[in-house]
């Protein structure tokens, strides 16, 4: 398998993910109408899936840091980091989605 056809694969299970969530959470919202017990839920949740966006901080100071120090010259075009701006948000949001589901077996 070349590299567009597994990016092309995580683009459709992310997206996937991030329209199940929106629709889970909106069933939920109904089901315990917003009660504490499901602001609770979320926000742990929320607090789960921050954590990705600590390790992509982590990531992005070490390559950075790595870039300076080392004689390296990588390039990357708009659309890939789109691209991988895009699989970041759906995996951030699959962590969410564990996390809810997670939670809410557990409360």
């Amino acid at each position: 398998m070349n590299e567009q056809t597994i990016i092309l694969f995580f683009l459709i299970v992310v997206t996937c993910i991030t329209l199940f969530i929106y629709l889970w959470k909106a069933k939920k919202e109904i089901e315990y109408k917003k009660d504490e017990r499901w602001q609770v839920i979320q926000n742990k949740a929320n607090s789960a899936a921050n954590y990705s966006n600590y390790i992509l901080i982590v990531l992005i100071a070490v390559g950075n840091t790595i870039s300076i120090f080392s004689d390296i010259q990588i390039t990357f075009t708009f659309n890939r980091v789109l691209i991988y701006a895009s699989l970041f948000i759906g995996f951030r949001n699959a962590i969410e989605l564990f996390a809810l589901k997670y939670f809410d077996k557990r409360m």
